[in-house]
């Protein structure tokens, strides 16, 4: 699939009396704007574009409509149907809602009927990939990780206008894996004793986790040089081990 988008820029400088970083500066503060209308423009030709490839079947044969009008049978929630033919039937009367990493996009869905079971759903979701109750876009919560990583969650919002709630932030970090630690086991041999604590923390949709950290101290009465070492064993087993004797 090709297409053009066309884009119009008008613009007015006062001859002589701007420079170089106040025009850089309002490119920036378009940018996102601009990106959001570009990528409201491209997902309403591609939705305009599936619906008429699977509504002409006359006209499109099965191989221009391969991966196209995926959806569940109507009498049947848990199986597909192998219908991929429809009737259109206008738009859903709410437009959907996504965060994505230019801002929040607004945007509406055709809604299509499968000629075989009779089911309304929207083919473009599935074209995407986006799940019925899906609100963000994965590049949306990239950025967001990767920026929780150099500041707290506060001074993100503030700092970097990303438009999510503290609590929102919170959910993507704790459902990732920003938090996990790649890491040998250590060999216990060379330690004289080992302490270990845990802490009771909140987890992806609030189920509960521990936070475990262990510090050894060696046969000749030191730290590690990194002191706090994190073992991938359980916390039942240390108090068998050598802890006794710290």
């Amino acid at each position: 699939m090709e297409q053009e988008i066309i884009i119009a820029l008008r613009f007015k400088l006062a001859i002589g009396e701007v420079n170089l970083n106040e025009i850089v500066f309002r490119l920036k503060e378009i940018r996102d704007p601009l990106m959001l209308q570009i990528l409201e423009r491209i997902l309403t030709a591609y939705d305009d574009l599936i619906c008429e490839r699977l509504s002409q079947t006359g006209i499109y044969p099965s191989k221009t409509r391969r991966g196209l009008g995926r959806h569940f049978r109507k009498d049947d929630p848990d199986r597909f149907c192998r219908g991929r033919k429809v009737r259109k039937r206008g738009y859903r009367s709410h437009p959907r809602h996504l965060s994505t990493a230019f801002g929040k996009l607004k945007f509406p869905i055709r809604v299509v009927e499968c000629g075989r079971c009779g089911a309304f759903y929207s083919p473009l979701l599935s074209a995407l990939q986006i799940g019925p109750y899906a609100r963000k876009e994965t590049n949306f919560e990239q950025e967001v990780i990767e920026a929780v990583i150099d500041t707290n969650y506060r001074r993100l919002i503030n700092g970097r206008s990303i438009d999510i709630s503290v609590g929102g932030i919170h959910n993507l970090v704790v459902g990732s894996d920003v938090d996990r630690v790649y890491q040998t086991p250590v060999s216990l041999e060379n330690f004289s004793g080992i302490l270990a604590d845990g802490t009771g923390l909140k987890q992806y949709r609030g189920q509960k986790g521990e936070l475990r950290a262990v510090i050894g101290v060696t046969t000749s009465g030191r730290a590690p040089a990194s002191p706090w070492v994190l073992l991938p064993i359980p916390i039942g087993r240390l108090s068998n081990s050598r802890s006794k004797s710290a």
